[in-house]
Formats: C-alpha cells, sequence, structure tokens
C-alpha cells in the first residue's frame, strides 16, 4: 500500500522493546485488527507476538488476503487509535501470516470525531468537481480556456471604448500591481478632476488619491493624463474562484476613454462581464466525473471513499481539495467541498481518499443534514452522540 498523509496524525512511536510487547500482548493478542485502506474493512485476529515484539502471527479472513513482502497497516481503536506498520514475510497453511512489524504507534490524544462504517451502498459520493489545469496567482500556465475568454469578451468591449485591452496580470505598472494587490477596481471618472481620485466605496473600489500620497502627487498623475490624452479610466480585476475555494486575481479588463466619462453603470456591466468570463473558465477548466464512488467511513468532520477513474487517479493526489455531492440512500444529494487529509494507492490502483468537510454548501442547512445523518448511524452502532 503506497500512502502519501497530507496532514501526519499526532502519533507517538513505541520503539522500546518491552513497552512494544506489553502493548500488543496486553492489548491487542487474540483480538480482530483492521487492515486500513481496504474498502470492505478487512481484519485478521492477532494471533501470536514474538519475544522481542518484531514479528506477529495473523489469521486472516479470506485466501490470498495479502501478497508476499506487500506493506500494510493493522490498526485498532482503544481509548486511543493504536497501528502496526507490517511487511508481510510468510503465508501458512489455512490464511495464516508471519509479519514483521516495522513501527507501533499510538495516537497522542482521542479521535475529534467518533466514525462509523455504513453499511454496504447506503452512501456514495459522485459529480466529482476538480480542475484540468491549476491556476494560481503566478500563471506560470495559463489555460487555452482563459485567453479564448479574454479574447472575445476583448472584442466585445472595443466598439464602446477608445482604448480596452482584456490580459493576464504581469509586472506592467503600478496601477495594475495595486488592482492585483488588492483585488479592487480602480476607476478614474475624470482624469482631470482632484475628487476622481477618491473612493466613496473602499471595499469595492481603490482610492487613489490616498494611494498616490498627496495633493502634489494627484496634480502630477492629472498632467500626465492629460500629457497622454486620456479622460477616463477603469481596471477591473478578473477574479477566478477555484475548486479549493481560492479567490485568485488572474487578470484585469482596462478602458480607456479621450473625450467621454465613463460611468458607473459601465463599471458594473464590465464587473458582470468578468463573473461571466470566470464562469466559462471554470467550466471548460473542469473535470466532472458522474461515476458513484463508496464512502468507506465517514464521522461529523469528514469522510474516507475509494476511487478509482483514469481522471482522477493522477489529479486528486495534486489537488488540496475537490467538490462532490454525498448521497445518502433515499435522500436527495448534500453537496460539499472536501480537503484532501491522506491518499492511499493499492496493487490494484485503487485510490483511498481522506477528506475533511469544510466550507458551506449553496443550500443552507447542508451541513446539519450531513450531521445529523452520521449521528443517526453512530447512535444506530450504539455509539454515544454528541447532541450539539
Amino acid at each position: 500500500m503506497e500512502k502519501v498523509q497530507r496532514k501526519q496524525r499526532d502519533k507517538e512511536f513505541i520503539t522500546e522493546e518491552g513497552k512494544k510487547l506489553h502493548l500488543i500482548g496486553k492489548f491487542l493478542l487474540k483480538t480482530e485488527l483492521l487492515v486500513r485502506d481496504t474498502e470492505g474493512h478487512d481484519s485478521v485476529q492477532l494471533l501470536s507476538v514474538s519475544k522481542d515484539a518484531t514479528k506477529i502471527l495473523v489469521q486472516g479472513r479470506m485466501t490470498e488476503q495479502f501478497k508476499l513482502n506487500s506493506h500494510i497497516v493493522l490498526y485498532k481503536l482503544l481509548a486511543r487509535y493504536v497501528e502496526l506498520e507490517c511487511e508481510v514475510l510468510e503465508e501458512r497453511p489455512n490464511n495464516q501470516y508471519v509479519m514483521n512489524v516495522d513501527a507501533v504507534s499510538i495516537a497522542s490524544r482521542e479521535r475529534k470525531f467518533a466514525r462509523i462504517k455504513p453499511p454496504d451502498g447506503s452512501v456514495w459520493i459522485t459529480n466529482l468537481r476538480t480542475s484540468r489545469t491549476t491556476i494560481d496567482a503566478n500563471l506560470f500556465n495559463i489555460p487555452t480556456s482563459v485567453k479564448v475568454n479574454f479574447a472575445d469578451t476583448e472584442r466585445t468591449l472595443k466598439p464602446k471604448y477608445d482604448i480596452v485591452k482584456i490580459d493576464v496580470f504581469n509586472s506592467i505598472g503600478d496601477k495594475f500591481d495595486l488592482v492585483k494587490k488588492t483585488g479592487k477596481i480602480l476607476f478614474i471618472p475624470n482624469t482631470q478632476k482632484p475628487d476622481s481620485y477618491r473612493s466613496s466605496d473602499p471595499d469595492g473600489f481603490i482610492d487613489y488619491e490616498q494611494e498616490l500620497g498627496d495633493e502634489d502627487d494627484v496634480r502630477k498623475k492629472i498632467i500626465e493624463y492629460a500629457n497622454q490624452k486620456i479622460k477616463s479610466e477603469l481596471i477591473v480585476p478578473v477574479i477566478y474562484i477555484n475548486h479549493d475555494e481560492q479567490a485568485i486575481p488572474i487578470g484585469y479588463v482596462h478602458a480607456q476613454n479621450r473625450t467621454r466619462e465613463i460611468g458607473i453603470e459601465e463599471v458594473m456591466e464590465i464587473k458582470t462581464l468578468t463573473f461571466d468570463m470566470v464562469d466559462r473558465i471554470r467550466e471548460s477548466n473542469t473535470i466532472l466525473v458522474k461515476e458513484r464512488f463508496p464512502v468507506l467511513d465517514l464521522s461529523t468532520g469528514g469522510l474516507r471513499v475509494k476511487i478509482n477513474h483514469p481522471d482522477l487517479n493522477s489529479e486528486i493526489p495534486r489537488r488540496k481539495g475537490f467538490t462532490f455531492d454525498i448521497f445518502f440512500k433515499m435522500q436527495s444529494p448534500i453537496t460539499a467541498y472536501g480537503v484532501v487529509r491522506s491518499v492511499a494507492k493499492d496493487v490494484d490502483g485503487n485510490l483511498y481518499i481522506g477528506l475533511s468537510l469544510e466550507g458551506n454548501s449553496a443550500r443552507p442547512g447542508e451541513k446539519k443534514r450531513f450531521i445529523d445523518n452520521v449521528n443517526r448511524m453512530l447512535a444506530d452502532a450504539g455509539v454515544k452522540v454528541n447532541p450539539n
């Protein structure tokens, strides 16, 4: 089992021979241990342990349950989570295996959320949405969809303004760097009026007077615009919201007029156009997979799923997270955003993805409905649930 743990579990490794033997012999011997990252929560019974605690003999539950030299993790939830990292050394008759114990660890604290394995076929995820290409603030790789959408929108706006340009951000000047850094609009309705350099809406617009410095700096800028014969200027950022729910300023719409003032209604029109551009870019840069993938276990804080899909197996391990729909049998879907916490891959190429649920769905009450479903399963299994 190949494993990449995104967020390392807080755990203590037991290295002293006596302590390892005590832990295994007293708490794990003759008990069932679960095998991590298996769809059916495979288990074994620990039959014996060597005196130096370096080897164990386990009873498997099926023929050819493990391959020789494969690395597996056996675990059990006692007061805290106990884990044995093992290598299969020998297969014996009656599905018994000798394993080398490479590491013994115990969680530093109890689990924050109780986990439950749902009945087979009762919970699954589908409609997975993630990016084809990573779009980030560095813009090292600009997808074709970005360039095409920028060019199409620029052609639409060209007849309306003396000068118009839509492009990705580069190190091209103070004004553009300011728009990229703040994510706000730079709007100067009349470059020859000092009042135009102030903003009455600091949340959405840059106060250019404050950024320039003092009245002398504003006067210099007025002269600069007069020499360039620019009467009105507007720079609107194009803010891309990726599948990790990050707002990234990827470009700008730049409009200038020489004789006519740009109106506030035109500012709002261009701002709306940037939203349309982002929607089109997201749609063309999105992988949507409608297949069902089983939920192996879940808690009120997250879930673990098994995935095997050609578009997802290579993409998901590289992503911070992705959006998907959770289905509880006979219920409407719950839309969620999951942060990838762990990724494991078995010899057959299946991915086992641990996800923590973060953010809120667009539909009110979705998170509460998810928690209510999980708590109901926990209660049915006899696990005490927190009423809050």
